[in-house]
């Protein structure tokens, strides 16, 4: 299962990915983008992957998640 990581140190909290993937990110109370622990749906990959590629600090990423 894949799940979209935000890594916070790199985030200004342009709000690019929030805009687009709202149905997996929202915004922390900080400003930043908060990934809403949700597994990534293959329909939403394409998308998903042209918003990393747009983020202007390269802050988001995909991360492969074992089941226990």
């Amino acid at each position: 299962m894949e799940k979209i990581k935000i890594n916070k140190e790199a985030c200004i909290g342009c709000g690019l990915c929030v805009h687009n993937l709202n149905n997996y990110l929202e915004f922390d109370e900080m400003g930043q983008a908060e990934p809403l622990d949700k597994e990534i749906n293959p329909n939403d990959k394409k998308e998903i992957l042209e918003t990393i590629e747009h983020c202007p600090t390269d802050a988001i990423t995909v991360e492969e998640i074992k089941e226990a």
